[in-house]
């Protein structure tokens, strides 16, 4: 015997509340009992996520990292928070390294809750003014994300991610210091209280934070991010990543699905055509994400376009 539509239907507006995510006691006082949620359980129809948690909804690509994220928090205290990687997801954060599709949440040091396959736990103290809801999901703040990230990230997607969440304003300048402050007296807090100053908010992909910090450490001078140069015939600006300006040097940043569609290729040579008229004498090099690692490919020939020998 089937599940019912009017059980179906309770069972969904409860979900609907909490990201397609229901408890086994949710779905008793609905009327779906054991042998019905094992029969949609075998169907494919609701998947199981924790111990007496269940994804219901109708996405057909499966549960979100919300609902995961939710299933697991159904069954823990006020005190537990979504932190490090997967609180930088949810914010939008970018930079990051390749989701492996592990949680990572932060409890207080005195919590007896242990990471276990699939779920990173941090016994950590993050203070009432380092958390935040979103959409009903408890997770540190960005500031307290990011100084999560300093300590946990390698360099470049550290200052990547630093930089993400200034562009998109999720930081503001000012916060620099209470990122600064999260770290206090936290393993590895001088390393990564360094990285901090690395950061800036113009830069608009991760790719072009790891071509700046390359050639930050190659010894080439600070480079102009987001470099403008105006076309008064056409009325608009075009800008390059990065630049140099005075020796007339540029670099484009050339991400994998910005650059490779058709209509972007055409649109990438008007471009380079354009500038070429509109600064005469502009050497403009292009970098990809196999460039930079190795750094070799980016610095010798930007040496030799500065004169930098």
């Amino acid at each position: 015997m089937g599940i019912s539509n009017e059980v179906l239907h309770r069972v969904r507006a409860v979900a609907a509340r909490q990201d397609w995510v229901v408890t086994a006691a949710q779905l008793r006082a609905a009327g779906a009992g054991p042998d019905s949620v094992r029969r949609m359980v075998r169907s494919g129809q609701w998947v199981p996520l924790a111990r007496g948690r269940w994804w219901v909804g109708p996405d057909p690509r499966g549960p979100s990292l919300r609902s995961r994220l939710r299933a697991v928090l159904l069954g823990c205290g006020p005190r537990v928070v979504v932190a490090g990687p997967t609180a930088a997801r949810l914010l939008g954060i970018q930079g990051l390294p390749r989701d492996d599709g592990a949680l990572h949440f932060a409890v207080p040091p005195d919590s007896g809750t242990r990471s276990h396959q699939g779920r990173h736990v941090h016994h950590t103290s993050v203070p009432p003014e380092a958390r935040m809801l979103l959409d009903g999901i408890p997770l540190t703040s960005p500031a307290r994300t990011c100084a999560d990230l300093l300590l946990a990230l390698s360099r470049e997607e550290a200052v990547s991610a630093l930089d993400s969440a200034l562009h998109q304003r999720l930081l503001a300048e000012a916060d620099r210091r209470t990122v600064l402050a999260h770290l206090s007296g936290r393993r590895g807090a001088p390393q990564a209280r360094a990285r901090v100053p690395l950061a800036d908010a113009r830069a608009e992909s991760p790719l072009e934070t790891r071509i700046r910090l390359i050639c930050l450490d190659g010894g080439l001078p600070p480079p102009v991010l987001q470099w403008r140069i105006r076309d008064p015939q056409q009325g608009w600006q075009f800008r390059i990543d990065l630049g140099w300006p005075d020796l007339l040097v540029g670099v484009e940043a050339d991400g994998r699905s910005p650059h490779s569609a058709p209509a972007a290729l055409y649109q990438d040579r008007f471009r380079q055509n354009r500038l070429a008229v509109l600064v005469p004498g502009l050497t403009l090099f292009r970098f990809t994400w196999a460039d930079t690692y190795t750094p070799e490919i980016i610095l010798t020939p930007l040496r030799q376009a500065l004169r930098r020998t």
